[in-house]
């Protein structure tokens, strides 16, 4: 594989990119109509800048004792 087409495959590889990361953040009505899969692969190659909790977490109730017995 000679230079030419290592330069030419990053390319390629960069407009990929942007165009994903650009459908998936400033065209979310249309990046939303894409089959699943395809968005979804869009989605996690795109630059995440939301905070994303790996759990969901669940505010704990404090139990009080009854103190009828």
């Amino acid at each position: 594989m000679d230079t030419d087409n290592v330069i030419k495959f990053i390319a390629m590889g960069l407009v990929f990119w942007a165009f994903a990361n650009a459908c998936v953040k400033f065209m979310p009505e249309y990046a939303t109509q894409l089959p699943l899969p395809v968005y979804e692969f869009f989605y996690s190659i795109t630059v995440n800048t939301e905070p994303n909790p790996s759990t969901e977490t669940i505010p704990l109730e404090t139990i009080e004792p009854d103190s009828d017995s």
